[in-house]
């Protein structure tokens, strides 16, 4: 039976220029590496960026139970000029691997197929392995929600998963995610009176009612965050008045924010306590407003249990860091499981969406016998 060699398999994955859905023969690529070793592969189509289908692949190794999932993501962001070494080359060169998705995250995926038909070759084992690849978790992030209603109608279970998300900080398995916080976008359309400004009284500010709200809805405090999670914290990120004139006061204002929210709130609970709050302060300043939200996931975490337990033994023993758990870091794919216990474990997040990414040729080996014990140990 074959085995794929990490830093090998990370460089063909490179050289995929899969920027944003596309998917360049990628998805191919792997359901052929997948099935030489005996896996089923499923390519489950989700909607694109643009005219063309994203492609997503579901794998499976064996029937029985207990089914341990590995999750990992093909689409890489963009930012490729002034690279020195070409991003889609994956070349080698003084102990690192250069590339766009060495470290977030076909480098990931390369070290848990490296790891998984390693396992297969050696052991013998009662149980399922099952490997999720989405091509747009960048992006429209509608591919691993695709694959989930395909399993769900087939009465899939899976039992425990792991996220090959680039985790790690200043070494790897220093740091394990156990969950995300929550992340929603808002719009604050504020309505006044326009009129001219040598006329007070004539007219209602709504750039004055905007600023109010602005103001009060970052001086209060969300929360004093959970055990795991930082506070809640909101942002605002862009203000705009469509005003072509300095002596006519408008007749609206504009503000978008995001807030990033732990498990104390549901984003419904967090929407009545934001908007109360701009509601007050509009009907003081007698301006009506309109809100508008996008949720982009809630907030969650699996509770520490035996397999996270694990795993951050496995992670001691490897390299000796005690790893932190934590649910640091924007959104993943990991949202979109529902129930399913997981873990995020990945390689060093210092270069990844930047010019120049790398990922350390230390580093993969590390991360690849990790897996590799971790699956030692689950079907033990």
């Amino acid at each position: 039976m074959k085995t794929y060699n990490e830093v090998k398999l990370a460089q063909e994955l490179i050289r995929f220029p899969t920027v944003k859905t596309e998917d360049k023969g990628i998805m191919k690529f792997l359901s052929k590496k997948l099935s030489l070793i005996g896996f089923r592969c499923k390519i489950i189509k989700s909607k694109g960026i643009g005219p063309k289908h994203a492609l997503n692949l579901y794998a499976k190794f064996g029937k029985s139970k207990p089914n341990i999932n590995f999750l990992g993501h093909t689409d890489v962001v963009a930012n490729l000029n002034n690279w020195k070494i070409p991003p889609f080359k994956g070349v080698v060169s003084k102990g690192y691997l250069n590339g766009r998705g060495s470290q977030d995250m076909k480098g990931g995926i390369a070290c848990f197929i490296s790891a998984i038909t390693t396992y297969i070759k050696n052991k013998k084992f009662k149980g399922s392995i099952s490997i999720i690849i989405a091509a747009d978790e960048e992006t429209t992030g509608l591919g691993t929600p695709a694959v989930i209603r395909y399993l769900k109608k087939r009465r899939e279970k899976i039992d425990f998963s792991i996220i090959a998300e680039p985790s790690s900080n200043k070494s790897v398995g220093d740091e394990i995610r156990i969950g995300r916080r929550g992340s929603m976008n808002g719009t604050i359309i504020v309505f006044g009176k326009s009129g001219h400004s040598a006329f007070y009284g004539s007219y209602i500010n709504p750039c004055t009612a905007l600023a109010r709200i602005i103001a009060k809805l970052k001086s209060i405090s969300l929360d004093n965050g959970t055990e795991f999670m930082p506070p809640s914290n909101l942002e605002f990120t862009k203000m705009n008045v469509e005003n072509l004139s300095e002596n006519v006061v408008p007749q609206s204002a504009s503000a978008k924010f995001n807030v990033r929210f732990n498990s104390k709130y549901k984003s419904s609970t967090l929407k009545k306590k934001i908007n109360k709050i701009i509601n007050l302060i509009a009907k003081k300043e007698k301006c009506k407003t309109k809100i508008e939200y996008k949720v982009s996931g809630e907030a969650f975490y699996t509770r520490p249990n035996k397999e996270i337990y694990m795993v951050k033994k496995i992670v001691k023993k490897i390299t000796g860091n005690s790893a932190k758990l934590n649910c640091r870091g924007g959104t993943s794919d990991s949202r979109f499981l529902g129930l399913i216990p997981r873990l995020e474990l990945g390689l060093r997040n210092t270069t990844i969406h930047m010019v120049n990414e790398r990922t350390s040729i230390s580093d993969l080996k590390k991360l690849t016998k990790i897996y590799y014990n971790i699956l030692e140990n689950y079907f033990k």
